[in-house]
């Protein structure tokens, strides 16, 4: 039950961080994108972006709770990894820095092109799209350079890994630890 309390814990505060990363980034300090459309923008990734667009308040609403579904399912993953490796409990801070880099790869160059977020408006409706969407996405690895915001790379990675992974790592492994 005490894995359960980390798990859940860790989800929220990653999620939170995360979010309110998400919404000055792309907000106040570069596009001026208002928080709401923010939202929408998770939500897009499950019902695509016209739809997450024209939902107002409860396409927001629905990418805020999908934002922490993902979050505590990376929460879950470290905390279930951590239990049955005791390494990733030795050294927390550095673990999760590495699951936060981990995480920004799966997120930018699996979830979301498999994802309705894309240009296609839908899930990748079977095995070759999905071979195509990742082949594509894996073949464009680099950073993505805006030259009126150069930081948001750095910024991006800096939200997978101190405001996501190290959280999850180190919220984690004291409830692992707790209930071994």
């Amino acid at each position: 039950m005490r894995i359960l309390w980390g798990i859940l814990l860790a989800g929220a505060v990653a999620g939170t961080l995360d979010i309110v990363y998400a919404i000055l980034a792309y907000g106040p300090l570069s596009y001026g994108v208002p928080a709401e459309q923010v939202l929408q923008s998770v939500a897009a990734g499950a019902i695509g972006r016209d739809a997450a667009q024209a939902g107002g308040v409860s396409t927001a609403s629905l990418g805020l709770g999908l934002h922490f579904v993902l979050a505590t399912g990376m929460a879950a993953a470290f905390a279930f990894a951590a239990k049955r490796f005791r390494m990733l409990r030795s050294n927390p801070l550095a673990w999760g820095f590495l699951y936060g880099l981990i995480l920004y790869v799966a997120m930018n160059y699996i979830v979301l092109p498999l994802s309705a977020a894309g240009a296609n408006e839908h899930f990748a409706a079977n095995l070759g799209e999905a071979g195509a969407r990742l082949q594509a996405s894996f073949s464009e690895i680099r950073p993505r350079h805006d030259p009126n915001h150069p930081w948001l790379f750095v910024g991006t990675i800096f939200a997978h890994t101190v405001l996501v992974g190290m959280p999850i790592a180190w919220i984690a492994q004291r409830f692992v630890r707790q209930s071994d």
